[in-house]
């Protein structure tokens, strides 16, 4: 059963995204070093006040957009747990993540040229470690793995992550690179490599 908002509780959180709409808008058109907070008030039709009442700055507002990105990559991740085929649900990770990134790649760049921002910090571990996880989770196949199949598995999510990671910030930093095409080629290597270790 669903709980209905109140209105207060709807205002903000129509207020809240508006605010979160305006900086992606600002971000896109003018990057992240380009766009105020005034600006972004003023585009989300909000008071000053009201804009820090919900964020403290820049940096809050991209966390949090940062965050919103790994929620929906992750949940593209999961959703994959109904197909049977490791090899096919490599190759739509990828090839679903390359094409959702280069529909939206005005918007996302600046998202993603903060978020990588965060690799530099102590939270790379973590941060690299869930990608892994996830990735690992792809890999699996019905039945109890030996150690031998968990550890290739293992190895193999860690390649995932990289191969992941850098051609996402070669994306980032070339506006003609082509994300989805590369990311389903890897996806092909990778597949045949699995292939070839069954």
């Amino acid at each position: 059963m669903s709980q209905t908002l109140s209105r207060r509780e709807l205002n903000k959180v129509r207020t809240r995204t508006a605010i979160l709409d305006a900086a992606r808008a600002g971000f896109a058109q003018h990057g992240v070093q380009g766009t105020t907070m005034d600006e972004i008030a003023a585009t989300a039709e909000v008071s000053r006040a009201t804009l820090f009442n919900y964020f403290t700055g820049k940096g809050e507002i991209l966390d949090h957009l940062v965050e919103e990105m790994h929620l929906h990559f992750f949940a593209r991740l999961a959703s994959y747990s109904t197909i049977n085929d490791p090899i096919e649900r490599v190759r739509l990770c990828f090839v679903e993540t390359g094409e959702a990134m280069e529909r939206d790649a005005v918007r996302l760049r600046p998202i993603v040229g903060y978020s990588e921002l965060g690799w530099n910090e102590s939270g790379i571990v973590s941060r690299l470690e869930r990608l892994t996880e996830s990735f690992e989770r792809l890999l699996e196949t019905p039945g109890k793995p030996s150690k031998r199949q968990l550890h290739d598995r293992r190895v193999v999510a860690e390649m995932m992550a990289g191969i992941f990671i850098g051609m996402i910030h070669n994306w980032r930093l070339n506006e003609d690179y082509p994300l989805a095409d590369r990311l389903g080629e890897a996806a092909c290597w990778i597949g045949g490599m699995l292939r070839h270790r069954s």
